[in-house]
């Protein structure tokens, strides 16, 4: 039997969570797939186009992704996954296939993780193959997002300041000074020197929090740390988001410090952007004719 196509995954690996006493690590779903889809050795060593990872291995991989973003099934720090009850709900409720439309209508991402679904401007068919490979690259830089968001939200808030502060050396800051334990200093957690003298210092706090957003006490709390220090810049990062009244808050600042708030979402694409925790996998480089070299030859 061939390696089952992305569409055909699906059901298979939520009715599996859905029966399994303990939580799944990727690799054991991956080899239960495997067996329920009689795969050969030989079919099991295919590779993607690019070579990076096999097949299986690579619809696994999305199919877990999109599982969880539509709330179905969850994962831990370790990497291993369980069904949640809105899974064992969804499987009752469609005994067959299941497609990738009827779980975008039950997604329970954050608003600030765009759709992975949401980019697809009608059935990939009817795209030119330079529409598709456009469609596909955003599509890899979603996951990968959403994969870092996890990553971080799975480090202590020690690492994640660290984390934060070597992010923030590779956007050109230099070196970080960073309080003494890690702990903080009046609510401080790095300071940049936005000069190569350091006459003028950005101070930094990081919030490694789960879902529940910053709010409006927070980001005043670092703006009187930043009064304590007579400084008037600075940038407040999270994993997470700003509630609407924190972002208001920064809005209507009248004083003359500037406050810069970073989210999760922009964080992930910053570390992608300055290449921290992400490594290049594939890369293609797409030609097309010359037609003035032929007209000149």
């Amino acid at each position: 039997m061939a390696v089952p196509t992305f569409n055909q995954v699906f059901r298979p690996v939520l009715a599996m969570l859905d029966v399994s006493e303990t939580a799944l690590t990727r690799q054991e779903i991956t080899a239960s797939l495997a067996v329920q889809f009689s795969l050969t050795e030989e079919e099991l060593r295919e590779r993607i186009p690019s070579g990076a990872k096999t097949r299986m291995r690579d619809r696994t991989d999305w199919v877990l992704t999109e599982l969880k973003d539509a709330g179905l099934i969850h994962n831990s720090p370790q990497n291993q996954w369980w069904i949640t009850p809105q899974g064992r709900i969804f499987l009752k409720e469609h005994p067959d296939a299941i497609k990738r439309s009827e779980l975008k209508q039950v997604s329970t991402k954050p608003a600030q993780v765009p759709d992975v679904n949401e980019i697809i401007v009608g059935d990939m068919e009817e795209l030119t193959p330079g529409e598709q490979i456009a469609q596909g690259y955003q599509q890899l830089q979603i996951k990968l997002s959403s994969d870092i968001l996890d990553g971080l939200k799975s480090l202590t808030p020690s690492d994640f300041e660290r984390l934060v502060n070597r992010l923030l050396s590779e956007m050109g800051y230099g070196t970080v000074e960073q309080p003494q334990g890690f702990s903080g200093d009046h609510g401080v957690d790095g300071t940049l020197n936005q000069d190569a003298l350091g006459l003028e210092k950005i101070y930094v706090q990081a919030k490694r929090w789960d879902n529940a957003p910053v709010g409006e006490p927070d980001i005043a709390r670092f703006s009187g740390s930043l009064d304590l220090k007579g400084a008037t810049k600075g940038v407040f990062i999270t994993t997470s988001t700003f509630s609407a009244a924190a972002e208001a808050y920064i809005r209507n600042n009248r004083s003359n410090k500037i406050i810069r708030l970073i989210n999760g979402q922009e964080l992930a694409e910053l570390m992608i952007k300055h290449g921290v925790g992400v490594r290049t996998i594939d890369t293609y480089a797409v030609k097309e004719l010359d037609a003035n070299y032929f007209a000149e030859v």
